[in-house]
């Protein structure tokens, strides 16, 4: 299963973006994408457009993604 982040443009400082995460999309092996949303951003920094970035590892920050049985659907 691959495993994408959700994530959007809040910001510029010093010409790199700053960036916050919203949640995570799973791909099953089957193509299928479920989408979780942890939190929706309001206000005058979002313009309702969102990223969906290849997640990148670091040790500060790693999600426990469940694995689900092929067949199965996503508990949401």
């Amino acid at each position: 299963m691959m495993v994408y982040d959700v994530l959007f443009k809040r910001g510029e400082n010093e010409g790199k973006g700053i960036w916050m995460k919203c949640g995570i999309v799973l791909q099953k092996p089957n193509g299928k994408m479920s989408l979780k949303l942890d939190t929706v951003p309001v206000g005058g920094d979002f313009d309702g457009w969102m990223v969906i970035s290849e997640r990148r590892q670091n040790n500060s920050e790693q999600d426990n993604v469940p694995e689900i049985p092929q067949g199965q659907d996503v508990p949401f």
